[in-house]
């Protein structure tokens, strides 16, 4: 049997004869279904035999398959060889398939396309794809697809007929399966579902659709076709915006990858000296996404904010929450009161005349800017796009429209519903030139412990760190490592408005909150909304430029709180690898709320604003 197409390295296809144990996995879509990553489960390989015999009979094994010419047939990948376990040829397989029962309990026979062959260890296997005949498959319900059936479908909008590409890839990044179209009407960089190519992305223009009802209606099987309904902006946001050649763009790829090897190399050295080698176990095995993907998650990592982190939390030191300052004799000296209503009103108040101009005058002339914090919850696209249709009313009825920077910091499954928003409603007159939507910056989450050097980085999977928000502080990280700072430097800003709460709605740019802030010749302004429920008090800032220089200049005047949590992860144990369960806190978040920038305020410099109900 002659084995399927593949790149280098080279591979050998090689017939086995598993009595595997069940698992649970993926591989089968239905229309449209959901996707759920479930971990690899051990198995075992012929326990009766060494992998050292077991790999010296392969020979005979393909002679025999090649008398079987006349019953040669596709074959289709249901697993792969994840990992070695134990010392007795035993292995990890991570299923790909829908029949978990079928293709790893029943006995039968299966293929296995190694990556190497070799008489030594189970490990020499490891990154292995397990092949099943495709006419093996079973046969699905009418509402029901293989994810790998939809490569090199043609793609065409429904409203307008107009065809937008071929399906070149199936992934899934945890938040369902996403269609990487390849623009144009052309087959070439479609992967072959079954190459050993399904691990690398084609390099051509693209475009990421969600593969859901909702924008992917209608399939024909036999014309090889899919009609999607994209929501208003989706293609031309995800759509490569520049128009520079192949060869400028591959230029543009390579660099980025050097530039991530770069940071994976040094990253290599900061966890061997923080005693995390164990991170880097993952890639050494595996396939090429998943050390891939690791690589990645290695590189993002701020290695400077999380040993600061690490130190921070091994060395409680006081802070100054918010309602100490509210309380202390020196804020109280600068401290105003400002009745709800004249936020909503939009009417100039004698009371507050000074201030009000003061801020207009800084709107005006493009010297304040905001940024928005959002944190992940069901209505927050609701949420979010209340609160900017309010800041664009209030910039028309306060005639301080200007050129506002914008930074929006979002959980990463919210930032693709947050640029769609913006687009479909025309920035909410902002600036598109100036407006910023990051992802929220994730820490990896550590081992409990009170030693420093005994704390260990979580891994969900050899190839999946254990990563969680690390909080509304690590803002100032963020500005720098994305060269905003520097930007709003260039533009001449002068104060900072940091929103904390989405429902602070009259907050948003309120050029009285600005002129108050400024009024009192204050670095940082506390805004505090009162409220007469019961619950905790919402609260804004607004921080001069020259403290949020300063605070992006030097991390480690930010202060870490280490919260309890439980989350299963991997651990390897006695050479093993073992599923830790969360029967109990067994671990930390490295968490900085951005009010530990009062610490660094002198208390002259501080400001309070409540903002009250009358």
């Amino acid at each position: 049997m002659a084995p399927p197409a593949s790149a280098s390295p080279p591979v050998s296809l090689l017939f086995l004869s598993l009595p595997l144990s069940p698992s649970s996995c993926r591989g089968l879509r239905r229309l449209p279904a959901p996707h759920t990553h479930l971990p690899p489960r051990r198995l075992s390989l012929a326990p009766a035999r060494p992998v050292a015999a077991l790999l010296s009979s392969l020979s005979d094994a393909l002679e025999e398959e090649e008398e079987e010419e006349e019953e040669e047939e596709e074959l289709v990948e249901v697993g792969y060889v994840s990992g070695a376990h134990g010392v007795r040829g035993d292995v990890l397989v991570s299923p790909r398939t829908d029949f978990p029962q079928l293709r790893f309990a029943t006995p039968g026979k299966r293929w296995l396309r190694a990556r190497a062959a070799g008489k030594q260890q189970a490990r020499q296997i490891v990154g292995s794809a397990i092949l099943v005949k495709a006419g093996d498959r079973p046969e699905m319900e009418e509402d029901e697809i293989y994810s790998l059936d939809l490569v090199g479908m043609r793609v065409i909008v429904k409203d307008t007929g107009k065809l937008v590409g071929i399906v070149g890839q199936v992934f899934n990044f945890g938040a369902g399966d996403l269609l990487q179209v390849m623009i144009g009407d052309t087959e070439d960089t479609v992967s072959q579902p079954n190459s050993e190519n399904q691990d690398s992305t084609p390099s051509g223009e693209h475009v990421w659709i969600p593969f859901a009802e909702d924008i992917v209606p209608d399939i024909d099987m036999e014309r090889r076709e899919m009609w999607i309904t994209p929501p208003k902006g989706l293609l031309e946001l995800n759509a490569r915006s520049d128009k520079r050649s192949k060869k400028e763009r591959r230029a543009m790829e390579w660099k980025e990858k050097k530039r991530l090897q770069r940071r994976v190399i040094a990253a290599k050295k900061i966890l061997s000296e923080m005693d995390q080698g164990h991170v880097l176990e993952g890639l050494l095995s595996g396939d090429k996404v998943q050390k891939a993907s690791l690589a990645e998650q290695i590189g993002s990592i701020d290695f400077q904010l999380f040993r600061h982190a690490m130190h921070s939390v091994s060395r409680p030191i006081g802070s100054l929450s918010k309602d100490v300052f509210v309380k202390s004799s020196s804020s109280r000296k600068k401290m105003m009161r400002i009745p709800y209503e004249t936020l909503m009103i939009h009417e100039e108040n004698a009371n507050f005349a000074s201030e009000l101009n003061e801020g207009v005058g800084i709107l005006q002339k493009s010297k304040a800017a905001i940024i928005l914090i959002t944190n992940d919850s069901d209505t927050l696209d609701a949420e979010f796009q209340g609160l900017l249709n309010s800041f664009n009313k209030l910039m028309k009825v306060e005639e301080t429209r200007g050129s506002i920077p914008f930074v929006i910091v979002c959980p990463a499954g919210h930032v693709e519903s947050v640029q769609n928003c913006l687009v479909e409603n025309d920035y909410f007159g902002l600036d598109t030139q100036k407006v910023w939507v990051l992802e929220e910056m994730k820490l990896p989450i550590v081992s409990v412990s009170s030693k420093l050097n005994s704390r260990k980085i979580l891994l969900k999977s050899p190839w999946e760190i254990l990563q969680k928000p690390a909080g509304t502080g690590v803002i100032f990280s963020l500005l720098s490592s994305n060269k905003i700072l520097d930007t709003l430097n260039e533009m001449g800003v002068e104060y900072v408005q940091q929103i904390c709460s989405l429902s602070n709605k009259p907050n948003i740019g309120h050029p009285l909150l600005f002129g108050a802030v400024s009024s009192f010749g204050a670095d940082a302004g506390l805004i505090l909304c009162k409220s007469s429920k019961e619950t905790e008090d919402d609260f804004d800032l607004i921080l001069s430029m020259n403290h949020v220089n300063k605070m992006c200049r030097d991390v480690t005047k930010l202060r870490f709180s280490a919260q309890q949590e439980q989350h299963v992860h991997v651990e390897h144990v006695d050479g093993k690898r073992i599923d830790v369960q969360r029967e109990a806190t067994n671990c930390h978040r490295l968490h900085a709320e951005v009010t530990s920038v009062l610490n660094y305020c002198s208390p002259d410099k501080v400001c309070v604003i409540e903002i009250v109900e009358q």
